[in-house]
Order: structure tokens, then sequence, then C-alpha cells
């Protein structure tokens, strides 16, 4: 990945806001004028991301957030998946958004970051808001919604640049914004001024919540997903927002979080209409954080060539690229001596101690138990990590050193999953099977295949919450509550 050149100040840029010229995209682009290819690949992200919600949906923290969530009250709109009961759109989408990042097994954009982890329960709390919801309008507003937010993350390099300058950017808001504005049927100006409320509120603004172990890491989706409902909702009851340096000028996004002095503000819209980028996201085939994919299949790979397995290996000595080093080796007091889960999801010598004795990790390696498995403990100690700059930022090297002496190294960038070399439909397929056994609520076998067939053919659903939300929500399923007065709702 080879960093763009720096441009002039986008301060001093005289040209339209580029985040206007990207809402007009959301607000004139139509299921039709989307093509085939872009629509099945976002089909099978959906699904993808309901898979990892459900495996998510009773890990650390998410029980608590439902019961905070339960306890404001206030209209009964959106059904919480897997938990039941009704409660305000924007407290569902609060509910539901911290379970689709706590696998840490969801897609990412190799310069965007996450971003369906935002939209998708945005979109599926946001459904509440309306008498019905066709597939269609769903993945309409979800592939809209993407592109402008993988746009908006690409304008200053964020996993590339920023991220390792210790940002954790603040663009996911806009994309669950442009979600539910278009699922709402928002005019240019209405998501204008809702894109404007939500500059205002740009968060997390930088990369201590991957510090600590802290439960932030799932949780702040569950803030930026309500803030971009509640953006909507205020955006048609009158409440206005900043229009005119969302992105650009002295005021802008970019002149105000970035850190690292790049931006380009051309890419933000560049083949608008004709590219589209968020067809580059990658789905993860690892329960992990995705700055440790290329060392596991790195590893795995040379196991599997090689004919070796975790008693053979001497010492495996790492070099990791900027985004990597950042992410998943510093500080190494915390790296090499996780305790919780997301500090152990975030580990690299964690994950690939587990890698090496498991082929493989999934939630079972997360529990209290496999948390304190000696034998992983101990072989942590024989693994050492460096920085090399010049690798791709999510690259890996990996040296291994056998007790035969043999010393095996590889170089190495395209993870599975990576965009050139994705998860086939039948990949995702199986991880949302190995998920549905984790989720909060029994999924029985013939509602789940009817579940997966839905999502595939999203374009034939008539009612997303009857065909979707409600087989995830514990019995007895919640009534469906009467519309909102129009002018509410548009």
């Amino acid at each position: 990945m080879t960093p763009a050149e720096p441009r002039e100040d986008p301060r001093e840029d005289p040209r339209e806001d580029p985040m206007a010229t990207l809402c007009r995209m959301v607000v004139e682009t139509g299921y039709d004028d989307i093509p085939a290819d872009t629509r099945a690949f976002a089909k099978k992200q959906i699904l993808d991301i309901v898979g990892v919600t459900m495996g998510g949906s009773k890990m650390d923290g998410i029980p608590a957030v439902v019961d905070f969530v339960r306890a404001q009250g206030g209209t009964p709109e959106s059904p919480i998946l897997f938990y039941g009961g009704k409660v305000p759109a924007a407290m569902a989408a609060f509910a539901v958004a911290p379970m689709a990042r706590a696998m840490d097994m969801g897609d990412t954009h190799y310069e965007a970051g996450h971003g369906a982890e935002y939209t998708i329960p945005a979109l599926l709390a946001a459904c509440g808001l309306l008498p019905k919801v066709s597939g269609r309008a769903f993945l309409e507003a979800f592939i809209l919604a993407q592109e402008l937010m993988i746009r908006v993350g690409m304008g200053n390099q964020f996993k590339s640049r920023e991220l390792p300058a210790g940002s954790n950017g603040g663009h996911y808001i806009f994309g669950a914004v442009a979600a539910v504005g278009k699922l709402l049927g928002f005019s240019f100006e209405e998501l204008m001024n809702a894109l404007g409320i939500a500059r205002l509120m740009t968060q997390p603004h930088d990369s201590t919540m991957y510090a600590e172990g802290a439960l932030m890491i799932r949780v702040h989706h569950g803030f930026v997903t309500q803030d971009a409902i509640n953006a909507c909702l205020l955006t048609r009851r009158g409440i206005t927002g900043p229009t005119q340096e969302i992105l650009g000028g002295a005021r802008g996004y970019y002149a105000i979080f970035t850190r690292a002095g790049t931006v380009d503000l051309d890419i933000v819209t560049r083949d608008l209409g004709r590219h589209w980028e968020m067809t580059r996201t990658s789905m993860k085939a690892h329960s992990a954080c995705k700055c440790t994919h290329t060392g596991i299949d790195g590893l795995l790979g040379q196991m599997a060539q090689h004919g070796f397995g975790v008693a053979d290996i001497d010492e495996l000595a790492l070099a990791v690229g900027s985004l990597n080093w950042t992410v998943v080796a510093l500080p190494k007091a915390e790296k090499w001596n996780p305790q919780t889960v997301p500090q152990c999801q975030f580990s690299l010598p964690y994950i690939l101690s587990s890698v090496a004795h498991d082929r493989g990790i999934f939630l079972d390696a997360y529990t209290p138990e496999a948390r304190r498995r000696p034998d992983v403990r101990a072989f942590m100690t024989r693994i050492s990590a460096e920085l090399d700059a010049t690798l791709d930022p999510l690259g890996t090297r990996i040296v291994t050193r056998l007790k035969d002496g043999r010393v095996i190294t590889g170089e190495y960038t395209i993870e599975k999953g990576h965009p050139d070399n994705p998860l086939s439909v039948e990949e995702v397929v199986a991880k949302v099977r190995r998920c549905a056994g984790h989720a909060a609520m029994e999924i029985a076998p013939e509602t789940l295949e009817r579940l997966i067939a839905r999502l595939l053919d999203l374009d034939t659903v008539a009612d997303v919450v009857e065909e979707i939300v409600l087989p995830l929500t514990p019995e007895p399923a919640p009534e469906r509550r009467p519309v909102r007065d129009p002018v509410e709702v548009g």
C-alpha cells in the first residue's frame, strides 16, 4: 500500500465540500443504478455481519448494555435482537451495535477500517421507524452509506496514516447517518443537515479505546449508531447543523481531526458512481483483530506446507507493518500479558500462540479457562516482534526457527478474506452457522437456514422486520407498533 502524496491544505480548497457530492450520490442513486455485482457483494457482507452479531450477542458487556437500554424505557419502536422487548429505535441501535463488534470478526476496509458494524445495526434499528422496509430499500441504503463512509475514511488515509499516528477516526457516524437518512427518504438538504449534526459528534477521537482491555472497543459502536439515528430524527424536527464545511474547509472534519497531515480531497469523490469502493471491503476469517490476520495465515501456511506443529517450534520472530505494530504489538507489557477478552483479541503474541496450538482461532480461545492456558502463555515468551516500516501497514514477516535447525521465512500481505483473496459465499455461510451456536438465544436450525437464504436473496424480502429481525427475536415476538406520524418519519 503506497500512501498518496499530500495535496493542498483542505482548508484552502475552494470547491464544493466533498460531503455535498457524496450526499447527492446517496440521495439520487436508486437500486437499479447500483451494479448487480455490487449488490451481490453487499448481500454477502450483510449476511456476514448478521452472523457475527449473533456470535457476539452474549459476550462480555453485552448483557449489561441490554439491561441499561431496557431500563431507559421510552416509545416501543424496535426490537432488541436476541433479547426481545421493544425500545426506541436509537436505543435498539445502542444495544445491538456492540454485538456486531464484540467477536472482532466483522468487516474492514483496507483504508477506512470497520464499517458495516455501524451501518447494519443502525439500519436494523431504524426499520422500526417505518411501517415496512423492503429488502431492496435496506440493501440500497446499506450500499450507498458504506460507499460514503469508506470514501471519507480514504480521504485522510485512516488506516495507513491516521491510526498509526494515534487517531481512531470519527468518520463512522457519517455512514450510519447516511444509511438511516436514505432509509427514511431524506432530501439532499435533510441529509446534509443530519451529516452536519454528525460532524459535531464525530467519535471516537483516538485509539486509546484499544488500550487497557476496555470494553469501549465494542460499546462505542452503540454510541455512534444511537447518535446517528438521533441526528436524523432531530433533523426531521427542525434541528439544524452546519453544512458548509463538513469535510473540507478550516472548520471541516479533515482540518480538525487529521493528525498525520495527509489529506486527498480528490480521492473522496473520484469515479463516484463508476467505481464502488465498498466492494474492496474484507470479511474476516478469524475471530481476532485484523492486524493479526496476515500473521495468522502466514503461520498456518508454514505449518501446513512444512509439516510442523507447535511442539517443533523454537521461536517465532515477527516483523510487522506500522498499523499492526501500533494496534497489536504495543504496549508490550500489555500485549505479552493480556487478561481481558479485548486485550487477548488485540494481542499479537496471544493470537499467534493460540493459533500455533489450535490451528485456528474462534470464540473458544477467549473463555476464562482458555485465557489462562499454561501452554499458550508459555509459548508467548518465544514470540518476538519488531516494527518494519517498509512492510505494508497490515503486513507480517515471520521467521520460524524449528528445534531441528530449520529456519522458515515468509512475508505475508494478503490474508484470507482480503478483497484479492475473498471469502466465498459458502465460507461466509459456514461462518454464520458457526457463529449462531454462540448467540444469546437459541436459533433453530430451520430458522437459521431460512434466514441465510433470505439474506442472500435480500432483494426479494418484502418486510425486513418480519423476515429478518423477528426470527432473531425471542418468543413471544413483540407486536409491531403503529407507525409514527408521517411528519416525523417521512
